[in-house]
């Protein structure tokens, strides 16, 4: 049964021209007659470029009905991309399972949370990013007791409560830069009524105290000439100008 309120797909379209195919034969053809001068054997429907499946249907002329299309309906299927849409997202597997990035995720409406926490994760995933989760994480009830009116009235009083909700994503032996890119990404397709908060961390390779240590070495160098000028002269120095003066 068709559904005016669903809109119409490529595999609509193709069981549409398969039905009038099927309504042509067997107005042209009668049951036990050969074929008409324009028909050469049974027609073909092949799928076409919007499908993916290539395989090809075959279908008398004296055979139509209902059971040809629904063979029809089997062999066209929806893109692997447009599939994805309908199931979990895909994650990679994980080989060191060093921590990248700890990224949670806050809304006070869960149906926004879990969608974009399902977004953030085929971000992740698209990026070549091992991803975790997402992982609940216990709720935040904040309440309120507010007066409704003063003096005599100050027992009349009214509750606030608000709920906080979370979502835990974890990013193991992600490249700093792709965590940036991803994070970036992130915030720039926001969804509306859902706050982001990243924890990175960074790691060095051996031998950083050294380099550090030379570092500050050459700044106090370019510094020292500056802060000659900002007291901290030594006794004789600060004795000779005073007898200059």
């Amino acid at each position: 049964m068709h559904d005016p309120y669903r809109p119409e797909t490529a595999g609509d379209q193709l069981r549409a021209e398969a039905r009038a195919l099927l309504d042509d034969a067997t107005s042209s053809s009668r049951p036990g007659a050969p074929f008409s001068a324009g028909e050469s054997g049974p027609t073909e429907l092949i799928a076409g470029p919007s499908a993916s499946s290539s395989k090809a249907v075959s279908i008398a002329p004296d055979e139509a009905g209902e059971e040809e299309a629904l063979k029809i309906d089997d062999e066209v299927r929806l893109p692997r991309s447009v599939q994805a849409v309908y199931l979990k997202p895909l994650k990679r597997r994980a080989v060191h399972g060093v921590p990248t990035c700890d990224l949670q995720l806050r809304s006070y409406n869960v149906r926004s949370l879990e969608f974009f926490a399902d977004f953030a994760l085929r971000a992740a995933y698209y990026l070549r990013l091992p991803a975790l989760g997402p992982t609940p994480l216990p709720r935040m009830v904040e309440r309120w007791t507010v007066p409704r009116a003063n003096f005599v009235h100050k027992k009349s009083q009214e509750n606030f409560e608000r709920i906080t909700m979370r979502r835990l994503i974890q990013i193991v032996d992600g490249h700093p830069d792709t965590v940036e890119v991803w994070l970036a990404y992130l915030r720039k397709r926001q969804y509306y009524g859902v706050g982001i908060k990243a924890n990175l961390w960074d790691y060095e390779a051996l031998g950083v105290g050294a380099r550090m240590d030379a570092e500050a070495d050459k700044v106090k160098e370019k510094l020292d000439p500056t802060w000659e000028h900002f007291g901290g002269w030594e006794e004789e120095e600060r004795a000779a100008a005073v007898a200059a003066w």
